[in-house]
């Protein structure tokens, strides 16, 4: 099941990046985040390496979630800050269709989003969606590129000796924690002083 946020892989990403950004609701700093790190980067496509590095940068909770031991931490962000200064970009095939093309001193518009980085932010919508929530959360987002074993972001976990299985599950659980507070926050904010809502 598709959301369609990011509508057809042809369009063309100056005429629907705006509008895809404000889809995605609570994630929309991180999408733009990403956004930022591949146009600085010369990068054609945003991929799940660009969103993993701007969501652990935007919610300290998301480090500890995939990194149980400090050594893990260390040499994750040591990958992400080698990408970020251009050191090992092309160290692996890019996830999307735009991945053969030969790479350019500079961008010529603004990237697209990778195949994979778009099915990880429309699969968190998703799941939102199934909780009742009404916008993805970062550990939504968190949990989903996590979850597929294939795209850049999980790769890069498992270089840092990360194990994909177990986080998965501890982001989840601290995703579905999230929601019930925020649900218990809901329904105390809107009671009155004899405790009716």
């Amino acid at each position: 099941m598709s959301l369609n946020l990011f509508g057809s892989p042809s369009a063309h990403p100056s005429t629907v990046e705006n509008e895809r950004l404000e889809q995605m609701g609570a994630l929309e700093p991180i999408a733009a985040r990403a956004r930022r790190r591949a146009v600085r980067a010369g990068d054609t496509e945003i991929d799940t390496g660009h969103l993993l590095h701007a969501l652990l940068e935007s919610d300290e909770r998301a480090l500890g979630l995939v990194t149980q031991l400090p050594t893990q931490a260390t040499r994750l962000m040591g990958y992400l800050a080698q990408r970020s200064i251009g050191f090992g970009r092309d160290w692996r095939p890019g996830e999307g269709a735009n991945a053969i093309r030969p790479r350019l001193s500079a961008p010529l518009a603004p990237p697209g989003w990778s195949r994979s980085a778009a099915a990880a932010l429309e699969r968190a919508a998703l799941a939102a969606l199934i909780r009742d929530r009404g916008e993805p959360d970062v550990l939504d987002l968190l949990a989903e590129l996590v979850s597929d074993s294939e795209c850049r972001a999980a790769a890069m976990l498992l270089g840092a000796g990360v194990e994909l299985q177990g986080t998965v599950a501890r982001v989840r659980a601290a995703a579905g924690r999230a929601a019930e507070q925020d649900e218990d926050g809901a329904g105390e904010d809107g009671a009155d002083e004899t405790g009716r809502a």
